[in-house]
């Protein structure tokens, strides 16, 4: 234990979990800003492209933010002209979001360059450690998942 009581295990592995998301994240950014796109755009891109018609909500749990970060988020990409929002004609209290064309065409280049960079990352290990890191990493997802869920206020 540390000083303060803390398990220095602990505290290594979140230096380290910490540290992985760090780089990937300054690859992913370095690479979308090809784009003139933030890491938040390209996703909720990509995950409209996937679900065309998705509301706030769902859009919220795959981008694992709140509702007003995804709100504030494809707001910006309206006045862009990269997402459109409909009524939802089943609900009228809640909306569809849609890729525009220029959404559409946007995404269809950036997302190759980032499936790209992915395979690139991650062709540094083998099969062997692919399998072993991706069940390691699915575990402590699922471990930290429900403990981070109400971060940020929204409920």
């Amino acid at each position: 234990k540390n000083r303060c009581g803390v398990e220095k295990e602990r505290v290594s592995l979140y230096q380290s979990l910490k540290a992985i998301f760090l780089h990937i994240d300054n690859h992913e950014k370095s690479l979308l800003s090809n784009y003139d796109l933030s890491v938040a755009r390209f996703y909720a891109l990509m995950h409209i492209n996937s679900h065309p018609g998705i509301n706030y909500i769902d859009l919220s749990d795959l981008m694992l933010c709140t509702k007003s970060n995804t709100t504030r988020v494809v707001r910006g990409m309206q006045q862009d002209d990269l997402v459109e929002r409909r009524g939802n004609p089943q609900d009228a209290r809640s909306f569809q979001l849609y890729l525009t064309s220029k959404g559409e065409s946007l995404f269809k280049e950036a997302h190759p360059e980032y499936l790209k960079q992915v395979d690139k990352l991650m062709s540094a290990f083998d099969e062997t450690q692919l399998r072993t890191y991706t069940k390691v990493s699915q575990h402590i997802e699922r471990i930290l998942a429900p403990v981070v869920i109400n971060v940020g206020g929204d409920k």
